[in-house]
């Protein structure tokens, strides 16, 4: 398959870079000779007539030399031996890298890591040419010292090799590095060797020669590349010559790649512009777009509730290729109406490929040749273009397709964003900085890693306890708790669901747990709770539906042995309650958690709307606290706060509880219940920190209040 990319694209979107194979030159225009020897600037020639103290200094080649490999000396011609010295570190010690006497013209390469340490290459002062005979004449056409090319992957796991890197091994036609324009003018071998060295491909999972489609011969001038290892090759690539599908039988053989290999049609002749190779390895990263695969296309028993038969075949998935105008990117190209992917539920749809493509998206057809809808957006100048969904109340989409009047192009990708779904993970291997992030953000709910590729089960830990993996594999995850696995119906099943209050929690999806658990401190006296599953009131607790206030402003309930799932109530006891269930269904959680007049909050930055009352301490009285005119009061996840109809007509500043032997408490203002923690960090002059810093320092907290630390 053939990808295209435009080389500008890549620049500015920064979609990553390779340490190019350096070189670094002598100024040979600025050497000098000293004593018994001269210098011909023009003639690049060193000259003596005395086999001491006759010697040049190479200008440009001093400094820390620890990241060079080679010093390779160009000769054009050689009349008499000849020796290069090396000094360290300043004085008048120099030492000899090598002598020449094989009057042989050419390369000749002095290998530095053989001749000299690394601490030496650190502190080079000067390098020189000196002689070794009574006379005699060296011709020069460069002397260079080299760094080996270092393959760097980018965030997507994707690193670059540029014509600039491949031009110096052509051989059989020109290739002109800036342009990466290649003629072949004869009939003959021609081909590419690049030299990696000694590189790891064990993770690579695509290799691809980016062409200028345009170019007169692109089809027909490149037969093959080769990847090969340190004693064979890995595989030749023929009919898939400009994309190679890198295979776990290849990667097997590749933790040891010594070159890449491409080589021309040896009956071919004509030109073709190479504008880079981009190797990909496979990393965990993460993203709020979720691909949409060949395998989201089904055919259906409806157009509308309708399930999966099983029947479709051969849909279109023309990602990554080229296609002209009317072609089918994606889908049925008849757009017959139950062949479609369910996108319901998806805010965006989200197009990546050529700047200019004018598209055709069809969606919602109810019957053949009736009527669908149709959006029509053209990809923007950064490659992109985003398609709203969130206006239908269904989507699903039957075909993608090319605009009757766009130009030729390719799309690369198609994702969506799923709502409530935090983050997407796709891929294995290490982690990037975007899965690093991910894991880090105590916001985040769910994730769905149903992209992951890896062969054997890994653990990913949230810094949020309560997040959930969606997972369709459950091998891919070790995790003991909070996986949930997607079966064959669509629906999720979770062994075990393990929650802790005062972290954020949300599911998108019902699913089925074998053992939930929701672990809740309370007190003093009192607490508000809420869970997502149907559960039994644990022994050392008691659990009240709360329905009123009296007259007397106290608030008026009935004692339940059950909390009803996704129903809050308050609690009466003190310490830590662990509230579990067996085989229990956790429904997808719903917009408005409320029972009676509590409502409950599942996530963090929740605040009680004014004229609410939250649930509050101060000096070891526990009650309801009404939110002040203009104030804002945070509520812990887990937990409740009570909001009263208008027609309660009640306007005390604070509610009484009384239940039980508990007492009847109240208060004035305090604390809401829960852990509060540091949302952010300021300096006296009230700029943003990243952390604490040493002197004062102010925390605001999630509860709203300020505290001053000092950090010594």
């Amino acid at each position: 398959m053939l990808r295209r990319f435009l080389l500008f694209m890549l620049v500015v979107l920064g979609l990553g870079s390779a340490a190019r194979a350096t070189k670094v030159y002598a100024d040979l225009s600025a050497s000098t000779a000293v004593g018994n020897a001269t210098w011909d600037a023009t003639e690049k020639t060193f000259a003596w007539t005395a086999s001491t103290y006759a010697y040049m200094v190479l200008p440009g080649l001093a400094g820390d030399l620890t990241e060079y490999t080679q010093l390779v000396l160009d000769v054009k011609e050689m009349t008499a031996p000849f020796r290069v010295d090396f000094q360290f570190g300043g004085g008048d010690v120099w030492e000899t890298a090598v002598a020449y006497y094989n009057l042989t013209t050419g390369l000749k390469t002095i290998d530095l890591s053989e001749k000299f340490t690394e601490e030496q290459l650190a502190q080079v002062t000067a390098v020189r040419l000196n002689t070794n005979s009574e006379s005699g004449s060296l011709s020069l056409n460069a002397i260079y010292l080299v760094k080996p090319f270092k393959l760097e992957f980018d965030e997507t796991g994707k690193a670059y090799i540029y014509p600039s890197d491949l031009a110096e091994g052509a051989t059989g036609f020109t290739m002109d590095e800036q342009t990466g324009l290649i003629t072949k003018s004869e009939v003959g071998n021609a081909g590419i060797t690049f030299e990696l060295g000694d590189v790891d491909f064990s993770g690579v999972v695509n290799i691809s020669l980016n062409v200028d489609v345009t170019s007169e011969g692109y089809m027909d001038l490149i037969w093959r590349t080769i990847i090969c290892n340190q004693t064979e090759d890995v595989g030749a690539w023929y009919s898939s010559k400009y994309n190679i599908t890198y295979t776990s039988e290849n990667q097997a053989k590749s933790e040891h790649v010594k070159e890449i290999r491409i080589e021309a049609n040896s009956e071919s002749t004509g030109s073709m512009k190479l504008n880079y190779i981009c190797i990909t390895k496979d990393v965990l990263a993460a993203s709020d777009i979720k691909k949409v695969l060949a395998e989201d296309f089904k055919n259906w028993t409806a157009p509308e509730g309708g399930t999966p038969t099983g029947n479709l075949t051969y849909p279109a998935y023309n990602i990554g290729t080229i296609q002209s105008a009317g072609g089918t990117i994606y889908g049925d190209g008849n757009v017959y109406y139950l062949n479609y992917a369910d996108l319901t539920g998806c805010s965006y749809l989200k197009l990546v490929g050529t700047p200019g493509l004018a598209l055709r998206v069809l969606m919602n057809r109810i019957t053949d040749g009736g009527a669908n809808v149709e959006v029509n957006p053209v990809i923007g100048n950064d490659g992109t273009v985003i398609v709203d969904l969130s206006t239908y109340d269904y989507v699903h989409l039957n075909a993608i397709k090319l605009g009757w009047g766009s130009a030729s192009g390719v799309i690369d990708e198609i994702g969506v964003h799923v709502d409530g779904i935090d983050y997407v993970l796709s891929g294995s291997g290490e982690l990037n900085a975007s899965a690093q992030a991910a894991l880090v953000d105590t916001k985040a709910m769910v994730m769905d890693a149903t992209g992951l590729t890896n062969t054997e089960a890994m653990e990913l830990s949230s810094a949020n306890p309560n997040c959930l993996f969606l997972v369709s594999d459950a091998s891919k995850l070790s995790n003991e708790k909070n996986v949930l696995v997607k079966g064959e119906d669509g629906t999720y099943a979770c062994a075990n669901l393990a929650l802790e209050s005062g972290y954020s929690f949300r599911t998108p999806y019902s699913f089925t747990v074998e053992a939930a658990s929701v672990k809740k401190t309370v007190g003093p006296n009192f607490g508000t709770f809420v869970s997502p599953f149907e559960v039994a009131v644990p022994d050392g607790c008691k659990a009240y539906n709360l329905t009123g206030v009296d007259e007397n402003n106290v608030v008026t309930g009935e004692e339940t042995a059950t909390v009803a799932a996704n129903k809050p109530v308050l609690l009466a006891g003190d310490g830590e309650c662990t509230f579990e269930a067996e085989d229990v269904t956790v429904e997808a959680t719903p917009a408005s958690l409320v029972n009676g007049i509590l409502n409950g909050v599942y996530e963090a930055g929740t605040t009680a709307p004014e004229g609410s009352y939250v649930l509050q301490t101060q000096d070891d009285v526990t009650a309801f606290y009404k939110v002040a005119e203009g104030g804002k009061q945070r509520v812990t996840p887990f937990t409740a706060y009570l909001a009263l109809p208008t027609a309660a007509a009640v306007n005390a500043k604070s509610l009484s509880v009384s239940f039980d032997n508990a007492g009847t408490t109240r208060v004035d203002d305090a604390a809401a219940e829960g852990p509060a923690t540091v949302e952010a960090v300021y300096d006296l002059q009230g700029r943003k920190l990243d952390a604490p810093t040493k002197g004062v320092n102010l925390l605001r907290l999630s509860d709203g209040s300020v505290k001053k630390v000092i950090v010594k």
